[in-house]
């Protein structure tokens, strides 16, 4: 296999949504970060960033082989480029350093990531939520909430990912809020009743140029109460995935083939949502990203670290553990509960504690953790120990 140039470029969805906020200028900065522990030596990484060499050596203490950087003018023809999500600009990058590049036309890429795309695909096969609807403009828009009689709503922009951006409406006189998504020329938006979620679980699959399926698999997804995304849960015997497995295998297959159908190939993530409805409970299809999923990041590091294990990815605000701030301290309050190699098990920090980029010295927004442990009542274990370990300085 090729050696890959790794580019976790997540700003294609704001690139998509055509602008983002200071806050998400960092975020996509943050995520930069994300693929440095899924690579392996032979590969290189574009990060746009530097960080303390503590990071590389807590991360390479525990195993992990880490790619190195690509400078500028550098050119690594015997690379595959591996981005997050295809765009523009990420083809440009990729072309000034000689990467072998494989991708689907930019129109295709741009269609799919369009809630359109999954809201007509969801409609058309019965996959998605009833009621949910997709309005060009706001008059529409408001007319479908007045009328309404079941709330909240929320209301999702055409472009975008992991919840951000989401409108939620609780009663027919907040119809105006519609306005802080159509206030761009050209702007739509899909409304669905805000379901009352038992759980969330997500497909990640991969199609080749001939629109197969290469590789598909399933897991919990973590989403909080506002509908936003904060990790994902890998379970060897998963009885809620078991339960809904026929369900996510038929609906992935339908997406496949209009992924295909639409001229789109490569890696794409599926989210669904089950709840009830008049006593019956369902599975429904309500967004497909047509780009790397976040569960790469759990799936990889599960492989490389604690292969067959039960493993939780969680990325939670930096503000929640305020005593976090070296990795001495790290490993001095997890104590048993860090990541050990030899074991397999623990809690690993795979996001920096801080980065320079452009002159500018940042802390993350978030931190990103991953554990792995013999069952899922130890996951539950490290996540508290987690949790309770940093809260104070």
């Amino acid at each position: 296999m090729k050696p890959k140039l790794l580019f976790c470029n997540v700003d294609v969805d704001t690139d998509l949504a055509r602008g983002r906020s200071a806050r998400q200028r960092q975020s996509c900065l943050d995520a930069r970060f994300y693929f440095l522990p899924c690579g392996g030596p032979d590969d290189r990484i574009l990060l746009d960033a530097a960080t303390p060499e503590s990071y590389r050596s807590y991360l390479s203490g525990l195993g992990l082989g880490l790619p190195r950087e690509c400078s500028g003018g550098e050119v690594l023809a015997g690379h595959t480029a591996f981005p997050w999500g295809w765009s523009r600009s990420a083809i440009d990058r990729f072309r000034r350093h000689g990467a072998d590049l494989r991708h689907p036309p930019l129109e295709a890429v741009r269609a799919v990531n369009h809630r359109r795309f999954c809201h007509e695909t969801a409609r058309g096969h019965g996959l998605g939520l009833e009621g949910s609807a997709l309005y060009a403009s706001a008059a529409e828009a408001r007319a479908h909430i007045r009328a309404s009689r079941t709330f909240p709503l929320v209301l999702k922009p055409v472009h975008g990912n992991a919840g951000i951006g989401l409108v939620l409406v609780g009663s027919p006189g907040e119809a105006d809020t519609v306005d802080r998504i159509y206030a761009r020329p050209g702007s739509s938006a899909v409304i669905e009743p805000w379901v009352d979620r038992s759980a969330d679980l997500s497909s990640r699959m991969e199609l080749d140029g001939s629109g197969r399926i290469v590789a598909l698999t399933h897991h919990r997804a973590l989403i909080n109460r506002a509908g936003v995304y904060f990790g994902n849960q890998l379970l060897p015997e998963d009885p809620l995935v078991a339960r809904w497995r026929r369900r996510m295998e038929e609906g992935a297959t339908i997406v496949a083939g209009e992924l295909h159908a639409a001229g789109y190939f490569g890696p794409a993530g599926l989210d669904w949502v089950v709840h009830a409805t008049d006593g019956t409970e369902r599975c429904a299809l309500v967004d497909v990203n047509a780009r790397q999923p976040m569960s790469l990041l759990a799936y990889t590091l599960r492989d490389r670290l604690a292969p067959g294990r039960p493993c939780l990815l969680l990325f939670a605000p930096r503000r929640r553990y305020p005593a976090l701030t070296d990795y001495a301290s790290w490993r001095r309050r997890l104590g048993k509960y860090a990541f050990d190699p030899a074991r397999g098990t623990g809690i690993l920090l795979f996001t920096p504690l801080s980065y320079a980029a452009g002159g500018t010295r940042y802390r993350p927004l978030r931190h990103g953790f991953f554990i792995a442990a013999n069952t899922a009542e130890e996951i539950g274990e490290h996540d508290r120990r987690l949790r309770n370990a940093f809260t104070k300085d």
